[in-house]
């Protein structure tokens, strides 16, 4: 039997960070769980001191062990001896020996000092909104976002993955001319078996009303909130006991006063009786409380490929969503969509919903997972 792929996943990661890359990498992990066993990848899980790692665990995958990775600031003699040892080698001559040498492939690649001399590199790059909004981020990561990709496109050797078609025109329109390798992998949703709980039972655990709308974003301003709140408030003149629950972190380490304006602006139009904000919730919390909702409300101003709407699709449910081009290429079906600042649009979306004036379609979601993993076995050359 030919020895199997080695590959090691980059989960230095949290949910108060992103909780879109947890889910991102434990659907890699339960993807590459599906494969013949013959295509299954040795992984290597890099994670950091507080990263969620007891659900990697949980996955069962068979071929996995686990590396703590605690980043160390080299002291200054050490500094001097890899600078000139990356001038004359193109390495750090010091590095700690017990990280992934180059015969593992680390995705998504991070530059640091031990990756300073690997020469095969697969990127990822969900998204482009740093460039798009500019405000939403620091100028440190703007700058380091574009530095990278700068260094990235001129490798031939590198590969850059995109989580959809709308991403890789982005970097074809930013970033040409460029040498380096791209390719598309749209994830999807492998949800697990929810448990027998009643609409009842998880609407009374969160003191919802038999009738709601679901937001499940987390609290950054892209996400477009104060939207579906301006909307509502529209609604609500029709209908007095709409309700939309919000599930999420409540910060942003992008903007410390979004989610206080929310509750502001939700004060000043008396919506305190019509607004659930959730906090964060367990994922099969959520998972339910997206099942038993009217309909799923996904608002952001700029996505990658939206794990809500993903999660909706293996759900069967419905979607009110921006008419961003990504939204629009990642379904075609049980989907409403709406101009993303347009507030009134949106309103007249969820009343449509209220008067069920819309189609709601079977949907054979293991057809969109059976392509998912023919497209990592592509993606990471895991054919022998």
């Amino acid at each position: 039997m030919a020895e199997r792929k080695r590959i090691a996943l980059n989960y230095q990661t949290n949910y108060d960070f992103s909780a879109g890359i947890v889910i991102y990498i434990q659907n890699l992990i339960k993807g590459f769980a599906l494969l013949d066993d013959s295509l299954q990848p040795s992984l290597l899980i890099i994670h950091s001191e507080n990263s969620p790692i007891d659900e990697i665990k949980a996955l069962n995958y068979k071929y996995i062990s686990f590396y703590c990775h605690k980043p160390i600031e080299p002291s200054f003699p050490v500094k001097v001896i890899n600078k000139i040892s990356r001038e004359l080698s193109g390495r750090n001559f010091i590095r700690r020996s017990e990280f992934p040498g180059e015969d593992i492939l680390l995705y998504p690649f991070v530059d640091c000092p031990e990756t300073y001399h690997f020469k095969k590199r697969l990127y990822w790059k969900p998204d482009f909104q740093e460039m798009y909004f500019p405000d939403f981020v620091s100028e440190a990561e703007l700058n380091y976002v574009k530095e990278v990709l700068n260094n990235t496109r001129k490798h031939p050797e590198y590969t850059l993955v995109f989580s959809s078609e709308d991403s890789l025109n982005d970097f074809k329109k930013f970033f040409s001319p460029f040498s380096n390798l791209v390719s598309v992998l749209r994830f999807v949703s492998i949800i697990p078996t929810l448990p027998a709980t009643s609409a009842d039972e998880i609407r009374q655990k969160y003191s919802l009303p038999e009738k709601y709308f679901f937001v499940a974003n987390q609290f950054w301003p892209h996400k477009n909130h104060k939207l579906v709140l301006q909307a509502l408030a529209t609604v609500k003149k029709h209908y007095p006991n709409c309700c939309i629950a919000f599930s999420g972190k409540q910060s942003s380490y992008r903007d410390g006063d979004y989610f206080s304006n929310l509750q502001k602006f939700i004060a000043e139009n008396s919506l305190e009786e019509n607004v659930k904000f959730l906090g964060f919730i367990p994922r099969t919390d959520q998972l339910l409380l997206m099942k038993y909702a009217q309909a799923v409300i996904q608002p952001s101003l700029f996505e990658g490929w939206s794990t809500v709407i993903e999660d909706c699709k293996a759900l069967g449910q419905f979607v009110i969503a921006s008419d961003l081009a990504v939204n629009i290429e990642q379904s075609d079906r049980n989907i409403l969509f709406f101009p993303r600042n347009e507030e009134s649009k949106l309103a007249e979306g969820i009343q449509q919903v209220l008067e069920n004036k819309i189609s709601r379609n079977p949907y054979d979601y293991s057809l969109n997972i059976k392509q998912f993993t023919k497209d990592l076995v592509r993606v990471f050359s895991l054919e022998q």
